[in-house]
């Protein structure tokens, strides 16, 4: 991704690519140790359109641009992205979390992907995530109450200690004012006892259903609990056109589509 972001009181930015757009960053929030929610406003005002569950690539301070999934709504004034520290080196994720200030530049392309809200369906919803994959789980659960879904909504967030948690106050407030909403964190290395779940979060929350027959599942996080939880589900009795699921690598972010 080509591009200069120059930081806010510095010269005037470079011509921004084809296919790209310039964005500010508004505000930054130290979730975690580890995770930074990343919010932006485009710089020319004009509203970005994507859909809940999809993802952007963003570079931040000329280098090479990864790919993020969008954590806020369709329609919300910012983009919000939550970006971890993988501990990989001096790439874009270290330096959104350990560098990145307001006011800053960034150059953004997207929207990119298909694993999506889909509106049509009004039944009940399992989303599973797992670690910052929570950001698309964020916007397609936010979104699908936004537009008046009413069928039960299970949300299932899987770290490995309770520092990693985050958000879970944000998603408890929000099961208070949408009764169909029920938000389970889920701690698989847990350091010391908790009201929590423990374990692996896909077979924590497959665990809970008899038969998830006219369900629809999002799922998104790590390889291994995408791959691992996908068979579970279908066990359950799921249809596979109706799991949608991206997986985050190291070093990049390969969207991994199942259904449609």
């Amino acid at each position: 991704m080509g591009g200069t972001m120059v930081a806010a009181g510095g010269n005037s930015p470079a011509a921004v690519p084809a296919g790209e757009r310039a964005f500010t960053v508004s505000e930054l929030i130290q979730a975690t140790p580890d995770v930074r929610i990343v919010r932006l406003v485009p710089a020319d005002g004009r509203p970005f359109d994507f859909q809940a569950g999809q993802y952007a690539r963003v570079g931040f301070a000329g280098l090479p641009a990864r790919d993020f999934s969008i954590a806020s709504r369709p329609g919300e004034p910012h983009l919000e992205f939550h970006i971890r520290d993988a501990g990989q080196g001096a790439g874009a994720a270290h330096y959104a979390v350990r560098h990145l200030r307001p006011g800053e530049r960034v150059l953004l392309h997207g929207p990119l992907g298909d694993a999506t809200l889909k509106p049509e369906h009004r039944g009940p919803i399992l989303a599973i995530a797992g670690g910052s994959g929570l950001a698309p789980v964020k916007s397609i659960v936010e979104t699908a109450l936004e537009r008046g879904h009413a069928g039960p909504l299970h949300l299932y967030f899987g770290v490995r200690t309770a520092r990693d948690l985050y958000l879970d106050g944000h998603f408890a407030a929000l099961g208070r004012r949408h009764p169909n909403l029920s938000f389970v964190p889920v701690l698989s290395e847990p350091e010391v006892p908790g009201p929590w779940r423990t374990g692996p979060v896909g077979p924590a929350a497959v665990a809970d259903f008899a038969d998830l027959s006219g369900f629809k599942a999002y799922l998104a996080g790590p390889p291994a609990m995408v791959e691992g939880t996908v068979p579970l589900l279908l066990e359950k009795g799921i249809a596979a056109v109706d799991i949608h699921a991206d997986a985050f690598y190291t070093g990049n972010r390969t969207p991994q589509r199942t259904g449609r």
